[in-house]
C-alpha cells in the first residue's frame, strides 16, 4: 500500500523529533521515561547510475511501518532493533531519464502519522558532461632510423617492447631516411627535431631518447621518460578516427575534442609488415663490432603519406564544438592495404607548462594526443573512468 504525504505530516513529522513523552512521572512516584524517534539521515542523494542507500530508525516507544512510494527503490534488508535502532538499507536503479528524480520512503507511526524520507537522484549524464570526463592519453614515438643503420634494429625493438606493454599506452611511427620507404616529410621532421644521429627517437614531441646497445637499459629510459610526462602534463584533447575503403580511394575523417584553445593536427598514413632487409651491428665476443645483413627485418608503422599540410602539423582552434578533419588519399599499388593505419597526432604549445619543457632545442609545442587506428575502422574519442 503506498500512502500519500502531505504538508501537514511533514509538520507533524517535525513535532515526533522535538516532544518528550512522561509516564508515572516523579510527582507520582514513578520513573522518567522519554519516547525517542528519530531517522538519519532524513534525505540522501544516490548517483544516475543508482546505487545502494540506508537509514536508520530509533523509536522507543512508537511502534511503525516502512512503505516505499517509488517504484525504482527497493528495499534490500532490515536490521538491528526497534529501541536501540533498526538499519533499513534500499537499492536505487539507474536513472535512465533527462531529468533528475525524487523519491519517498515513508516511515509510519501505529497511530496514523507518516514521516518521509527524501531521496534524491541525479539524471542520466548528457553527452556534454560525458565529454567533461578526462580524456584518455596515449603517448607517441618517432622513430627516425634506415635501412642502412646498423644500430637502429635496437631501437626499434625497444619501441615495440613499450607499444606490446599495454599500461604504457605507447605507439610509434618510423620516418626513414635514404631508403627506399623514405618521405620527404621524414626530413623535414628530421630538421625541426634537430636529428643528428641514427637511430633517434623522440617521446611526444618532447623528449629526444637515446639509443644503447643494452636494450632492456633504453626500455627502462623510456619508461621513465613516459612517466615523467605524464606527472607534467594533462591530456587537454580527445581523438577520434574513422576510415573507409573503396577500392583504391581511403576517406579519413578524425574528429578533435579539445578544451578550447590553439593546437595543431599532424596526420600520417603509416604501414606495418614491410619487409627489407636491414643492417645489424652487434658486439662480437672480444668487444669489436661486426655487421651482417637481415634479409627479412619486419619494418612497422612506417610512415608512407604525409596526410596533414604540414608534417608538424596544421594550425585550428578548439572551441566547445568538435574539429573535423577530412582527407581522401589515392593508394599507392605498393602498398599493402590489409596493413595500413591512421596516425592522428594534436600538439599543443606550452604556454603555463613551458617549465616542463624537456628539450630546449625543440619546438614550442608538445603532443597532447595522439591515436593510431587501422584502415576501414572507427576509434571514438576515449574518455577516462
Amino acid at each position: 500500500m503506498k500512502l500519500r504525504v502531505l504538508p501537514a505530516l511533514a509538520m507533524a513529522a517535525s513535532l515526533l523529533f522535538s516532544c518528550d513523552f512522561f509516564t508515572d512521572g516523579p510527582e507520582n512516584g514513578g520513573e522518567e521515561i522519554v519516547d525517542v524517534f528519530s531517522i538519519t539521515p532524513e534525505s540522501m542523494t544516490v548517483p544516475a547510475e543508482g546505487g545502494e542507500f540506508e537509514f536508520t530508525v530509533v523509536s522507543t516507544k512508537s511502534e511503525y511501518e516502512i512503505t516505499i512510494v517509488n517504484d525504482w527503490i527497493t528495499q534490500l534488508s532490515r536490521s538491528g532493533d526497534r529501541m536501540k535502532g533498526e538499519t533499513f538499507r534500499f537499492n536505487a536503479s539507474a536513472n535512465e531519464g533527462e531529468s533528475a528524480r525524487s523519491g519517498v520512503v515513508s516511515v509510519c507511526t501505529n497511530d496514523g502519522v507518516c514521516v518521509p524520507v527524501m531521496v534524491s537522484q541525479a539524471a542520466k549524464a548528457s553527452s556534454g558532461e560525458e565529454e567533461s570526463k578526462p580524456f584518455v592519453h596515449n603517448n607517441i614515438g618517432f622513430r627516425f632510423t634506415g635501412t642502412w643503420c646498423g644500430w637502429c634494429p635496437y631501437m626499434d625493438e625497444v619501441f615495440h617492447t613499450i607499444a606490446a606493454d599495454e599500461s604504457m599506452r605507447f605507439n610509434y611511427v618510423a620516418f626513414h631516411n635514404s631508403d627506399a620507404m623514405a618521405i620527404a616529410d621524414g626530413s623535414k621532421l628530421e630538421t625541426i627535431y634537430k636529428v643528428t644521429g641514427y637511430p633517434t627517437g623522440v617521446l611526444n614531441g618532447w623528449k629526444n631518447i637515446d639509443n644503447y646497445a643494452d636494450i632492456s637499459y633504453t626500455v627502462a629510459r623510456l619508461k621513465d621518460a613516459i612517466s615523467q610526462f605524464e606527472g607534467a602534463f594533462t591530456c587537454d584533447a580527445g581523438i577520434g578516427v574513422s576510415s573507409e575503403l573503396d577500392i583504391n580511394l581511403l576517406s579519413i575523417k578524425a574528429t578533435v575534442k579539445a578544451v578550447p584553445g590553439d593546437y595543431l593536427l599532424s596526420a600520417f598514413l603509416l604501414e606495418s609488415g614491410i619487409v627489407e632487409p636491414q643492417a645489424y651491428y652487434y658486439y662480437d665476443d672480444g668487444g669489436t663490432t661486426r655487421s651482417k645483413t637481415l634479409s627479412d627485418f619486419e619494418h612497422d608503422n612506417v610512415a608512407r603519406k604525409t596526410l596533414s599540410k604540414s608534417p608538424y602539423g596544421d594550425a585550428f582552434t578548439a572551441t566547445e564544438e568538435e574539429t573535423v578533419f577530412e582527407w581522401e588519399v589515392i593508394l599507392n599499388s605498393a602498398w599493402s592495404k590489409e596493413n595500413l593505419s591512421v596516425a592522428v597526432v594534436v600538439l599543443r604549445p606550452y604556454g603555463a607548462d613551458s617549465a616542463n619543457k624537456a628539450d630546449s632545442t625543440f619546438p614550442d609545442n608538445y603532443v597532447v594526443n595522439s591515436v593510431i587506428v587501422p584502415v576501414g575502422t572507427t576509434k571514438e574519442i576515449e574518455y577516462a573512468e
